[in-house]
């Protein structure tokens, strides 16, 4: 019954947000104690207190896209557009457009990708972070920035993780090769 209600909720999902589940199907159908074990990661990824939702979402969009060429980065953008962050702040996101953000929104797509690329740099943004939003907003980015980055590793280890697309926001579509670093100049994520 719990697999059934499982694939039920899976293919809701997929159709809700124009996603692929497959990879976490095939992990709900080989072993039922690892895909509920995999779904509480959804209580933590989805921690937020203390930051605003863009900046937030802003962290996930940046975090999924180091591991991701556009199925993720996809859903993470649409839920930020659920979520009613901009479409505009969206876009800039994905693109790394950092004069097109605001200054807060800014810091965070700099903090996440400097804290990724294990960059001692990081160690100025985070003082910069914890003064805006104090020790739960660097909390939340901390959850929200590791968190993010375990789904398309998982699907990536399960030999799902090989089709890259586009990703649409609104009116803009972007290619994965577009997909450029705002810290790391040279680089994309």
């Amino acid at each position: 019954m719990l697999k059934f209600l499982a694939h039920r909720w899976l293919r809701a999902f997929s159709i809700r947000h124009q996603y692929d589940t497959t990879y976490m199907e095939e992990l709900l159908d080989h072993d039922l104690a690892a895909f509920l074990k995999f779904s509480t990661l959804n209580l933590l990824s989805s921690h937020r207190r203390g930051i605003p939702v863009a900046p937030w979402y802003a962290a996930r969009i940046r975090a999924t896209m180091w591991e991701d060429c556009g199925p993720c980065v996809k859903l993470v953008c649409n839920m930020a557009l659920e979520a009613e962050v901009d479409p505009a702040v969206v876009s800039a996101v994905v693109t790394a457009d950092l004069a097109a953000l605001a200054d807060d929104i800014a810091l965070v797509v700099q903090f996440t990708e400097l804290v990724l690329a294990h960059d001692p740099a990081a160690d100025v943004l985070r003082n910069q972070v914890r003064q805006r939003w104090g020790a739960d907003g660097l909390m939340s980015l901390a959850t929200a920035i590791s968190t993010t980055r375990v789904y398309p590793s998982v699907k990536y280890v399960l030999g799902h993780g090989h089709a890259c697309n586009r990703v649409q926001i609104a009116r803009d579509s972007f290619a994965p090769g577009e997909f450029r670093c705002a810290t790391l100049p040279g680089t994309t994520a």
